[in-house]
């Protein structure tokens, strides 16, 4: 072989094989595009159906987003029941929430029939859906379809009547703060009372007010006594409970003040138009003395037992016709009345015709029975250590007339309020307690 072509040997290698490779692409190149075509068709295919299933969602997710708002806005009218009105007004805010996501076509709304238990109200609606497909439809996948359900339940509200029992004896007129017990006794030389007596003529003839008696001077010297405040607390009690209302006539009131075994009075009937005992609380007063100045006016057992007879058992609460029923008790908790009690023993026998002692809690368990439930404000009693009665005949049991109340009371509405304490707060307090566990029992 000549030196020359040896030489050139390797490049004509070369440009052999690429020869050979350039053949081969320009003879394959037909199979070669043909298989990419099919590669790329899936890829593609599934590329459409990402996105459009993607979209597919997200317009899902603002139709049930719809749907519940329809339903939550049935659900939150201040009704017990759910008119065929509700419903189609339901559809009607679905299908015009659903109308504003372009490419949708809402198929079908279908209101489940509202179910109203012993004490909840649930509603359930659906809807099915089209939505129209973009690169899908390249594969005749024209429309995608979609559907949902809604379901709510709450409690149904509760009719609930309210009974007012409130001690107006003599002992409600304690000046109302400590600072008004001080100017009360530097008024009257030492009495933080004010009893409203009447003026009797030597055969016991009522003669008219004693102006100068300790109410009227605490009157002059504007001096604020818990009677008082138990009308403003009325007053207020009455503007929460307007406040509170989600039914019309929802909550009912009636009221009555009590002292001793013959003086009960029902200052205003059971009524839903509340303004009327915000009226009436104006002739809440503390009860006159007797000729005699007896001073056993606060015969606890007596109005309770006329409470057995005014209030029927409660109810379920879910008409206005069967309305859950309380009692409001306003006291001092200390019995002071003529005649036999059933807790003789817990007290002193003071001269023949008078018990004083603390409340019985025994009183209360005929109302309990009917499922009355019994809020009680407690108005502390003073202590009047410098006053040797008081030291005979109260002192010996003052720490058992909170707790005495408190046995009466039904869980969590028992609420102490101290001399100098506010009435009106605990009053509201009172109230919200006894909404609240009305809805939280059901």
């Amino acid at each position: 072989m000549r030196e020359g072509a040896l030489s050139s040997f390797p490049g004509r290698v070369n440009r052999y094989v690429r020869h050979r490779v350039l053949s081969y692409g320009r003879a394959r190149s037909g199979q070669v595009a043909i298989t990419l075509a099919l590669v790329a068709m899936p890829i593609l295919f599934a590329s459409a159906a990402a996105i459009d299933y993607g979209r597919r969602n997200a317009v899902k997710a603002r139709l049930d987003t719809a749907l519940d708002g329809a339903v939550l806005a049935v659900m939150s009218q201040k009704t017990n029941s759910i008119s065929t009105t509700n419903l189609q007004n339901m559809e009607t805010q679905f299908r015009a929430e659903a109308a504003k996501v372009p490419g949708v076509t809402v198929t079908s709304f279908t209101p489940g029939t509202p179910v109203n238990g012993a004490s909840t109200l649930s509603l359930t609606a659906s809807y099915t859906a089209t939505v129209k497909t973009s690169l899908a439809s390249m594969m005749k996948v024209v429309t995608m379809n979609i559907g949902g359900t809604a379901s709510s339940t709450r409690n149904l509200f509760q009719y609930i009547n309210f009974y007012l029992l409130l001690d107006n004896s003599p002992s409600m007129g304690l000046a109302a703060t400590d600072t008004d017990v001080n100017n009360m006794k530097n008024a009257t030389g030492g009495c933080a009372f004010a009893c409203h007596q009447h003026t009797f003529d030597s055969s016991g003839n009522v003669t008219g007010d004693n102006l100068n008696d300790n109410y009227h001077i605490a009157q002059k010297n504007n001096i604020k006594l818990r009677i008082q405040v138990l009308r403003d607390a009325v007053s207020a009690l009455v503007d929460q409970a307007n406040a509170s209302m989600s039914l019309p006539q929802q909550f009912q009131m009636e009221m009555w003040t009590f002292n001793d075994s013959t003086t009960q009075t029902r200052l205003q009937a059971m009524t839903a138009t509340l303004s009327q005992i915000k009226t009436a609380a104006a002739n809440i007063d503390i009860a006159y003395a007797y000729y005699n100045q007896s001073d056993n006016q606060s015969d606890f057992e007596r109005a309770i037992t006329k409470m057995n007879t005014t209030i029927p058992a409660s109810g379920t609460g879910s008409t206005a016709a069967s309305p859950i029923r309380f009692l409001f008790f306003v006291t001092d908790g200390v019995e002071d009345t003529g005649g036999t009690v059933t807790n003789q023993s817990a007290g002193f026998q003071y001269q023949s015709n008078r018990f004083i002692g603390p409340f019985s809690p025994s009183t209360c368990k005929a109302l309990k029975n009917n499922n009355v439930r019994i809020g009680i404000i407690y108005t502390q009693y003073l202590p009047l250590y410098d006053n040797s009665f008081y030291n005979s005949y109260v002192r010996p049991y003052e720490n058992q007339i909170g707790p005495s109340l408190k046995s009466c009371a039904s869980d969590g509405l028992y609420f102490p309020v101290a001399s100098g304490g506010d009435i009106t707060a605990a009053m509201l307090q009172l109230f919200s307690t006894a909404v609240a566990s009305v809805r939280l029992s059901n």
